[in-house]
């Protein structure tokens, strides 16, 4: 059997690699090699859900795990709810060791402890301690136990900080995870060479901090682009390292499968917002709690300052400190302090964070209504939302849907609000109540960049006839199957096959 190398890579985007294949030999060669470039992330955009599709060829409503990062909250508040048992054992490596093909898995997103395989795991936890503002400490697991110390792997992993530092210590920041990544490559290669799987998987996480922090000194197309400073270079300089990572795997393998992916891509996050809760307060689904108008104006004061000041990172700092700090931020930030969800018909949901994404979520308070008048409610606000117009009279809405029509797995309810949408182009989910239809968004500073739907999907050596080119990302798993010769269609998974 032909070894399988697979590389995942967060956030790796295509049309950075397009505008800068010049400056990227291996990435170009491949893109010039592989039957396929660009595929589709699932909904909600976002790491978690997306890895977790990727390794079980589900949709999110059908492995059940959502959890979003936010800028708000570096503690990771309510990380510890979820958890991988409904994804443990139904990965594509799972199945390839149950039927005899030796794995080795190295550090997969979320799937922390490492579990039994038929090969190696070694996994890294998704909770870090914070030893100062540029790293951060994770405890790391093997199964079998015994490589930890084969191949000198610390049971506790230095990495970065995937809060913000503050302006002056990006640079420093950034330099320091290109050695972390040096690191784990490390690892990667020893037990890709030594323990001589049929597939090898591993995943790198820097990537997308990195490019969140620090998309506005890197793309002159962003609102907030400085000009050139020293930090242009330094998402390229990522790149780069990743470019020469495969260029070594090739070197090493170079008769073997190759498959180098993403979650999703990248761009400049929207830094003009949609107050959706405004707009929902003015038409009567939101209420207001009593004398806290005067807060909203208080808010809407210090945030302005903050951004007008470049402040926005010490209030990071502060939250950082201490959880209920954590809840109090983003109470102020969403205004969520300032609505009556008692009284309210409908309010925005946090499913998908407070920041300023362009996609989010609205729940209805079944508590205020019979099933029917839920039904009428649900229908109602999804007309006047698909209504709303930009400033410029173009639809405001790319799409205003009931959950269900979105992904209607067997977790649907439990993940996803009674409604979910996607604004267009260039706008994000705004917070603010009394306040103009339209505002902006004052994390941008902070986490400039943002997720894009369209991912990476990269393959070399593959002896198979590609029928999909432009495949969903939850068609990884089956395809990974079918490579191997195994009957993927008996799985019952959401993705299918691209051969």
């Amino acid at each position: 059997m032909t070894k399988t190398i697979i590389l995942g890579i967060d956030s790796l985007d295509p049309y950075v690699l397009l505008e800068h294949k010049t400056a990227l030999p291996n990435f170009a060669r491949l893109m010039e090699q592989s039957p396929t470039f660009v595929s589709q992330s699932v909904f909600p955009v976002d790491t978690i859900p997306a890895w977790q599709s990727i390794y079980t060829g589900l949709s999110p409503a059908n492995h059940g795990l959502l959890y979003v990062y936010d800028v708000f909250d570096p503690m990771f508040t309510g990380l510890e709810k979820i958890s991988i048992e409904n994804v443990k054992g139904r990965t594509f490596w799972d199945y390839l060791g149950r039927v005899g093909f030796r794995t080795v898995v190295v550090f997969p997103q979320l799937m922390y402890p490492a579990w039994k395989v038929n090969g190696v795991m070694v996994s890294k936890s998704p909770f870090e301690r914070t030893v100062d503002w540029l790293t951060t400490e994770v405890d790391v697991s093997a199964c079998p136990e015994t490589v930890m110390e084969t191949y000198a792997i610390p049971t506790k992993h230095v990495s970065l900080w995937g809060g913000f530092p503050n302006d002056a210590r990006l640079s420093d920041w950034a330099e320091f995870g290109k050695t972390v990544i040096e690191k784990e490559k490390r690892i990667g290669l020893a037990l890709c060479q030594n323990e001589d799987p049929d597939l090898f998987f591993m995943y790198f996480n820097l990537l997308d901090p990195v490019q969140h922090r620090l998309w506005r000194f890197f793309d002159a197309r962003d609102p907030s682009y400085p000009g050139v400073t020293a930090l242009k270079a330094k998402i390229l300089d990522y790149y780069a390292i990743f470019d020469r990572i495969i260029g070594q795997f090739v070197d090493a393998y170079p008769d073997a499968n190759l498959i180098v992916l993403s979650d999703h891509g990248h761009r400049s996050r929207p830094a003009r917002t949609v107050n959706i809760n405004e707009f929902m307060r003015k038409a009567r689904y939101v209420v207001s709690k009593r004398r806290k108008r005067a807060l909203s104006t208080v808010r809407k004061s210090i945030l302005d300052v903050s951004n007008r000041l470049n402040l926005e990172h010490f209030l990071i700092r502060m939250v950082a400190k201490n959880e209920r700090l954590t809840t109090a931020s983003k109470s102020i930030y969403s205004s969520a302090g300032s609505i009556d969800q008692s009284k309210s018909r409908a309010f925005l949901s946090n499913f998908a964070g407070i920041k300023s994404y362009s996609y989010g979520g609205i729940e209805i308070n079944r508590d205020l209504m019979s099933e029917d008048e839920y039904e009428e409610t649900r229908s109602a606000l999804i007309a006047e939302l698909s209504a709303l117009k930009s400033p410029h009279d173009a639809p405001l809405m790319e799409f205003v849907k009931a959950r269900e029509d979105v992904d209607p797995g067997r977790f649907c309810e439990r993940i996803f609000p009674d409604i979910i949408f996607s604004l267009t182009e260039g706008y994000g989910v705004g917070w603010e109540l009394y306040s103009n239809l339209y505002g902006k968004a004052y994390d941008h500073k902070v986490a400039s960049g943002g997720h894009n739907k369209d991912a990476v999907l990269l393959l070399r050596n593959i002896d198979k006839e590609v029928k999909d080119k432009v495949p969903s990302i939850i068609n990884v798993a089956p395809s990974i199957l079918d490579l191997f010769g195994i009957d993927w269609k008996e799985k019952r998974l959401d993705g299918k096959s691209i051969f």
